[in-house]
């Protein structure tokens, strides 16, 4: 969706408001919106960078660990989708700190091209994150409830497709949002500069509710759907189905310890995709519906701000997540980290060494004399 686009557009206000308060709310929100699009989104989306870059080096050493059971192996794939996804989300957001609110632009300008197209990254990587979040909740719905049946859909090659899919699929639905915007040309004293216009497309009324209802509904709430079923079936069988749960895992209690881990933090994760990117999208949504009777402009435009910001926050946030709850993700962080102090550590002993030969020679050749 059109996710954190820095603008403060001023819409019509009821006859009663006067021009001071306007003012004052119209600047009011400028100080919130730069406090969130500002500092706060490009600070939460370079953690969360840096998070995910680690969440997907963790989980690909993890993945080569030769003790995770086929399910476990395909939900660390799905993890590294998901990683990968919100790392790409942080990275296409991070520069709309910078979207300053001009009109025009040099043709060359990144800006200009940022502006244009960054919703339809924005949007593809907001859709794959949550059909990656989906996709990993069903995995293990199938595997907890359904274990016999589930072995013969659960499968590496399955899963890497589902993705591949996944990503397509995501990038297809968010393909109209390059005509989104378009050029004029704009010739001014400086040069010929351009300015952004309101692509055709989207000025045709019935194409843009139709285009809002299916993302709303592909995008939203069948997701939110099928995450709350899952949630609710994988909390239940994990409260009162033990034998399952021992059966599933071959009786190995290390293998029945690392599922009560992935589904701990899966669920965890699907709490926070419930609290953090449900409100913003339902929000967007139920505006465009209701704009034609809402009056209260501002309302909507703090709620969505607000909103906005959460959204980021659940793109960063799964590095805290995985580090609290998975000790094995803890271990292979802390060997990882402690890898690059290693060779260090082995040059200034190389060094003593060194040092020390050379001295022991000196010391030597001093005292030979004397033996003389």
């Amino acid at each position: 969706m059109e996710h954190v686009q820095n603008c403060t557009v001023i819409s019509s206000m009821n006859a009663s408001t006067d021009n001071s308060t306007f003012i004052e709310l119209a600047m009011k929100i400028a100080r919130m919106q730069h406090l969130l699009y500002g500092v706060i989104v490009p600070m939460v989306c370079a953690f969360g960078f840096v998070g995910n870059i680690l969440n997907v080096i963790v989980f690909t050493k993890k993945k080569s660990n030769k003790t995770l059971d086929d399910v476990e192996y395909c939900t660390t794939i799905c993890l590294v989708a998901l990683a990968i996804s919100d790392m790409m989300f942080c990275l296409t957001t991070f520069p709309n700190a910078f979207l300053l609110q001009r009109h025009l632009y040099q043709k060359s300008e990144f800006m200009l091209y940022y502006r244009m197209y960054s919703i339809t990254v924005i949007s593809t990587f907001i859709m794959s994150s949550t059909m990656m979040t989906v996709l990993t909740a069903f995995m293990r719905y199938l595997a907890i409830c359904h274990p016999f049946r589930s072995r013969q859909f659960i499968t590496i090659k399955s899963t890497i497709t589902a993705i591949v899919i996944a990503y397509l699929i995501s990038f297809a639905f968010n393909i109209p949002y390059i005509w989104r915007y378009r050029t004029e040309n704009y010739c001014v004293n400086i040069g010929d500069l351009v300015t952004i216009e309101d692509g055709t497309l989207f000025f045709k009324t019935k194409f843009v509710y139709v285009y809002k209802i299916l993302w709303a509904i592909c995008g939203n709430f069948i997701p939110l759907i099928v995450l709350l079923y899952c949630n609710i079936r994988l909390i239940k069988a994990l409260h009162l189905s033990k034998q399952l749960r021992l059966l599933h895992s071959r009786d190995d209690t290390s293998c029945l310890s690392a599922h009560r881990r992935i589904n701990i933090t899966l669920i965890t994760i699907i709490i926070l995709f419930f609290i953090l990117v449900a409100p913003s999208e339902i929000t967007k949504f139920i505006f465009y519906i209701m704009k034609e009777h809402t009056t209260d402009y501002y309302t909507y435009r703090v709620v969505s701000d607000v909103t906005n910001t959460l959204q980021s926050i659940n793109f960063s946030v799964n590095f805290i997540l995985y580090y609290v709850i998975i000790a094995p993700f803890r271990k292979t962080l802390h060997e990882f980290v402690c890898a690059f102090k290693k060779p260090k550590r082995n040059t200034m002993t190389r060094d003593r060494s060194s040092n020390s030969g050379k001295q022991t020679v000196v010391l030597l050749s001093i005292r030979d004399p004397n033996k003389l």
